[in-house]
């Protein structure tokens, strides 16, 4: 779940532990073993540099699966650098595992507000991993609110821009150039926001609820029945929809407003804590893989049960 108080701008089956942390800190909390079951493969991953979306981009790279990662200036780009490092460090150099020679990862800058975005993205595949994309997770987004009494065109127009128009242009993009493989996967981060309205959260509701639809389409399209993509049969799209979450953007916004969220949140959870931005990147993690191939068109709620979706 985003939130701002101010603008904030075939594969070897080996087994590797790979740590979980919590926001703000690098600290060991649980182990988990991981297959290195995405060898070889690449993702993009829009707003990578912190939060959920670094630690999709972490459980991703585990796994073997090259990373472009996308943000928005240089401290950004210094940031997913770091990640390599980590990668390297704490999954491979501490489990005296190879590092797969595939495994690459690269941050640019690519910002959703830039009309150039999905082409700025494409480019980069093109020259760093050979024009090919198996996973486009979808984690950047315009996260303010859209007061209702209080907007005017260039807010609306932005929200558009960076929550709806964007996203389509990079798959567009994508589709174009032929870059998505067979048994592609697509994911677009949604909010709990998309079904739990907030007057000043209009924009960003709607925006995400687009985002849940054009899963629909994308799944629709690219699995396998339309002849004009059998390029990429197999494909699957689905939206994530994630509740309270302890991420930068939340816990910035101070005490009064945290302790308002948990007010409105936890009694709806059926876990009442917040969620780490790991919670969400397992989910993730989980429809990247080929044990997700049933599942399209769908929109998994990551939200410690805030919403339930049947």
């Amino acid at each position: 779940m985003a939130w701002s108080c101010t603008n904030v701008d075939s594969t070897p089956q080996r087994c590797l532990v790979v740590p979980y942390f919590q926001p703000h800190s690098v600290t060991m909390q649980e182990t988990r073993v991981r297959e290195l079951d995405l060898v070889g493969k690449v993702a993009v991953i829009s707003g990578s540099s912190r939060g959920i979306g670094r630690a999709i981009a972490f459980n991703l790279a585990s796994r073997g699966c090259s990373v472009l990662g996308t943000c928005t200036g240089q401290a950004g780009v210094a940031a997913i650098s770091e990640l390599d490092k980590d990668i390297t460090s704490q999954v491979f150099e501490s489990t005296s595992r190879d590092r797969p020679g595939t495994l690459k990862i690269k941050g640019i800058v690519a910002d959703i507000f830039s009309h150039d975005c999905a082409a700025t993205i494409a480019d980069a595949l093109e020259q760093a991993f050979d024009g090919r994309v198996d996973i486009f997770v979808n984690c950047a987004g315009d996260p303010m609110p859209g007061t209702i009494g209080e907007m005017g065109v260039e807010e609306i127009q932005r929200s558009l821009l960076g929550n709806i128009q964007t996203p389509v242009m990079i798959v567009e993009e994508f589709v174009r150039r032929r870059y998505f493989q067979p048994n592609s996967r697509i994911i677009y981060i949604s909010s709990i926001r998309s079904r739990q309205p907030w007057s000043m959260q209009l924009m960003y509701s709607a925006g995400k609820s687009a985002g849940e639809s054009l899963c629909r389409t994308w799944a629709q399209a690219f699995g396998g029945k339309e002849a004009k993509y059998e390029f990429m049969a197999g494909t699957t799209a689905n939206a994530v929809t994630v509740g309270l979450t302890a991420t930068d953007a939340v816990l910035d916004c101070g005490p009064e407003a945290v302790d308002s969220f948990k007010a409105e949140f936890f009694p709806l959870q059926s876990i009442p804590k917040f969620g780490q931005p790991n919670d969400v990147a397992d989910v993730v993690g989980l429809l990247c893989g080929a044990d997700a191939r049933w599942i399209t068109g769908c929109v998994v709620s990551a939200s410690g049960g805030g919403i339930k979706i049947q």
